[in-house]
This record gives structure tokens, sequence and C-alpha cells, in this order.
């Protein structure tokens, strides 16, 4: 059983579809909202529902491929579909076991269930049938039929039976107010001695008792290799939500592998890894002191694990990397980073590098251009001064011949302090949310970045966002000439005069700015989504994991004194 953070039913079954499923079933889809936001990550799957209930139904056709009462309905084979998934439903099931098998015919050989059982033992279950109220819990029983009590051990016992491969049971731990809490509390107190007289681990029920429901995770086939990874989060603030915490919840969706992310301020446990899995260790953005760190590298190497660092900007240009001998990167046995690029220059201190290049969790909404609405002018960066400020001469000289324009910063005071204009905005440094609100309300962004050494190790990212909100890009070449389509997915301007006459184009031509957009955005679609590479990462660690021998040897000759 896998303690999960307190969740809700939609999110955490969400959380846990496979990525890049083709087909998708959900039995008892309601309105069809869990299927709209898994097709804002994965919008090639075909997603269908099966509902009942004809209201709910009826919305739910307007948000999924198809609705139909039984999944025989669906316009699908046997042996096609890459995950069912059960919602709070099965409670009416006469014999799960049968019903379990039977739909496991609709599985692909590598297909999962994933289904959601409500807990009879959650405590305040128990408490409410200690006082008779069953009725105010409606969607717990709602018919005298309904067969709710499925213990962990039962829930286990009927997946075997059905020729299933139980691989994982998340908990579901909903959010307490403080009152709730209290009560959580005192009724441990007082329900130990009864659990210890019965003969149960009073930990064990413990846990069990703060779940309002368990969500099983099943194949039709055993798992062939398990993953461990861990990773250690040494810079929390701007790119490890893209470079670790998107990636760590895709390939958690992969049967079988395992992630757990640690920040700065916590301990490292090495042993949290189950004796099957195949262990990885990440330092995301860490800075290993020379030569107090190698007995660090050395746990983590007596351990077993494959040791990865993982790094997205160039090196060099911080000095204390070489003040330590970047000892990060000679005491790893591979790295990972973001570009090709960068790949190559890291390559100088270890040859075992891969690159994964950032890519987008999910397709924000299609935006819908309004031409009469004051044309949004957008930047958003950090450290981008030098990059900037060549230009600025440009962008004032183009936004007083268009008063209308309205700018909009984040972050960059100094940029918005430069703008000769009074039509901008300011917002500091905020949560991702917000700073996805504030783009996609806006019409064109530019990208600056000067050519630096740093500057050219960079990623796309950016741009990557502006397609996703619909925001026609105007870039320089460094970086976003290896990605951007000139004339077709944005704009790339060559010197300031450039700019500024590339920027009047796009202020007073809404069609162009829109076809760019529109462009940009099918684009990401097709080719950068995180549900269409995401796997690679786990394929990678497994290759690396299986050469351990010939890294360990390249590691003795790296960084000796890991050896002594």
């Amino acid at each position: 059983m896998t303690e999960t953070p307190k969740s809700s039913y939609p999110d955490l079954m969400l959380r846990l579809m496979p990525a890049n499923a083709s087909i998708i079933v959900e039995i008892g889809c309601g309105n069809g909202m869990m299927g709209e936001n898994y097709k804002r990550i994965n919008p090639h799957c075909q997603y269908f529902g099966v509902e009942t209930n004809a209201d709910a139904s009826a919305i739910a056709a307007t948000r999924l491929d198809a609705v139909v009462n039984a999944i025989a309905q669906l316009p699908i084979l046997l042996g096609e579909v890459d995950c069912i998934a059960f919602g709070n439903v099965l409670g009416d099931v006469a014999n799960l076991e049968n019903y379990l098998r039977q739909h496991s015919q609709w599985l692909k050989d590598d297909g999962q269930f994933l289904v959601y059982m409500p807990n009879p033992q959650y405590w305040l279950r128990i408490s409410k049938f200690l006082r008779g109220v069953w009725d105010s819990e409606p969607e717990f029983i709602t018919a005298p039929n309904q067969i709710y009590f499925a213990t962990l051990e039962t829930i286990e016992k009927m997946f075997v039976a059905a020729g299933l491969h139980i691989y994982e049971i998340q908990t579901d731990y909903p959010q307490l107010s403080q009152e709730q809490s209290q009560q959580f509390e005192k009724f441990q107190t007082l329900i130990t001695p009864l659990v210890e007289y019965l003969g149960v681990q009073s930990d064990r029920f413990q846990k069990i008792a703060r779940a309002q429901a368990f969500v099983v995770r099943a194949t039709k086939s055993p798992i062939k290799s398990r993953l461990f990874v861990q990773t250690f989060i040494a810079a929390a603030a701007g790119c490890a939500r893209i470079r670790v915490y998107e990636p760590s919840n895709f390939t958690s969706t992969i049967p079988g592998t395992r992630n757990i992310n640690i920040l700065r301020n916590q301990p490292i446990n090495l042993a949290m890894a189950l004796p099957e899995e195949e262990k990885v260790f990440i330092w995301q953005r860490a800075l290993l002191l020379y030569p107090q760190d190698i007995k660090r590298q050395q746990a983590i190497l007596q351990r077993n694990f494959l040791i990865v660092a993982e790094h997205d900007d160039d090196p060099y240009f911080w000095p204390e990397n070489a003040d330590n001998k970047f000892l990060l990167f000679i005491s790893s046995h591979c790295i990972q980073t973001s570009t090709e690029k960068l790949a190559e220059h890291l390559k100088q201190f270890n040859p075992n590098v891969k690159a994964f290049a950032n890519q987008l969790a999910y397709l924000p909404p299609k935006r819908q251009h309004i031409d009469r609405e004051p044309v949004q002018l957008f930047f958003g960066a950090l450290n981008r001064q030098n990059d900037w400020q060549p230009l600025m001469p440009a962008l004032n000289r183009v936004l007083s011949k268009h008063k209308h324009v309205v700018a909009r910063v984040i972050h960059d005071r100094e940029f918005f302090d430069a703008l000769e204009t009074d039509q901008k905005q300011f917002q500091p440094f905020c949560p991702y949310e917000e700073y996805q609100a504030t783009l996609h309300t806006c019409n064109i962004g530019i990208l600056p970045l000067g050519d630096t050494q740093f500057n050219r190790m960079k990623s796309d990212l950016k741009f990557l966002e502006y397609a996703g909100h619909g925001v026609a890009a105007l870039a320089s070449p460094v970086v976003y000439a290896d990605t951007i389509l000139a004339g077709e997915t944005g704009l790339i301007y060559d010197s300031t005069d450039d700019f500024a006459e590339k920027l009047d184009e796009l202020i007073v031509n809404a069609s162009l700015r829109q076809q760019l957009a529109d462009r940009a955005y099918e684009w990401v679609a097709e080719n950068r989504l995180m549900s269409q590479h995401y796997q690679t990462r786990r394929e990678w660690y497994l290759e690396m994991r299986s050469q351990l021998p010939r890294l360990n040897a390249e590691l003795r000759f790296l960084c000796p004194e890991m050896f002594a």
C-alpha cells in the first residue's frame, strides 16, 4: 500500500492514468470532466465513457469521443484498450471477480485497470456505523445489494482470482479540517486498545483508517521490470517543476515505476527501494563540494544505485562548480540535460550524457482570438537584462507609435521601468498558475537571447509556453531558430531594426499573429507534449542500469577517489 498526498478522487485517478494511452475507457464517467482534463495531457487519445445516468451521459458526450451504456457498445475490439478506469461504481456489482475478468478481455496484453474502491474501514465510516447514521453518506451506500465492504485483503484476493496482477494500491487521504484532525487523533487513541485486542497491527490499522478509498492499479500481464527513482532537488525554484516534478508524475503512470523527490532541507534515505526494484539516484542541480561530498557519492554507490546528475545550464556560469572540480559530473555515472548542445558541452566531464528536451505537461485550451481587444505584449523571464537592453530603444519606438498596446511584464522590474509608455502592467515573481493565466490573455511575446555561450545552451521552453497559450512569438535566432519555423510558427529577428519592423507588423496585422499562434499551438500539440516523450527517460535509466559494470569502470577512471 502506497501513501499518497491528500487528494480528491478525480485528481488522484487522473494522475495515475497512463499518459500516452491510445484508448481509455472510463466506467462510470459521470459528466466526462475527468476525461476532458485527460485529453489536455494526451489530446491524441480516444477517451470513451460508459455512463447509465442519462443527464450525466448527455454532458459527457460533449467532452469525450463517445459515451454509451455498456462497454460492448463502443467502437473498439477486444484486446485494444490501454486502460480501463472504474470510478466509484463497483458497489452494486454482484460478482466482482467475474466482472473484472470479463472487462479484462478488452485490455491489451500490457493494459491496466485503475479501480477506485471506497474503504469501509475509513474512520468516519466506522464512527457513522457505530452511530447508525448511514443515510448521512449516500455516496457510500445507496442500495441494499452494494458490496463496499471489501477490505485490502479481500480486494487482493478478488483481483488474483480474476487473473489480474496488482502492482500497487494507493490511498486517497481526504483533506481534514482542524476539528476533524483533532477528532481523528482522539479516535485513534480510543480505538487502539480494541484493535490490539483483536490482534490487528495498530500502525497498519491507523494508516488504513485514514484512507477514505483505495485506488487499485493492476495489469493484465505480470510486470517485467520495476524501477525506483529518487531525486534530490537542490534548486526547487524555476526549473524543478519542468525538470523533476512533471517528468516524475508522468513516469509514475508506468506500471512498476516509483518516484520519490527530496527537497534539500530533507534527509536522504537510501533504504526506500524495494528488493526487486532497479535503483536510480538523481542529483538535480546540486553543488557537490570537493573533497568532502565524495563520501556522499560513495554511500549511494555502495547501495547499488545508478547515479545521475541532472543539470540544465552551462556549469561554467557558476565559478563554484570549477572550484569544486566539477565533482557532480565526474562522480556520477551519467548526466541528463535539456538540449543537445548542452549535452555535447557536458561530455567534456563525462561521456555518458542524455538530452531530454523540455516539454509541456498539458495543452492549454485553444485561444479564441478577439480582434477588438487591445493588443497585449508580454515579457516575463529571469536574468535577461543583458539580452533585452539592446532592444529597448527599438521597443520604445514601436510602442510610441501604437498607444493602444499594453505591455504586460512579470518579474523583471528593470524591464518594466525602461518601458517608455503609460500602457504597462507589472506583476512580481508569481506562482506558475498566475504566470500562465497572464500569458493566456496576451497576443505577442518577445523572446530575446543574446549570443553568449550560456544562452546557446538554454532550452526553447519559453516558446513552447507561448505556443500553448496562443501567443505569437518574436524571438532571437539564438536557441529559437532551431525550433521556430520562421514565418510559420513564429518570427525570428536578426537585428534591432528587424526586431522593430517585425514587432510593428505583429501589432498591426491581427491575422498574421493569429495564424502564427494557431500554427505554433498545433505544432506543440503534435511534437512537444510530455505524454509523447516521457517513456524514454525510464528506458534510458534501465539501459544505464544494465551497463553498470562499464559505468563503474569509467567512474573509477573519472573519479578514482570514489573507490579509495
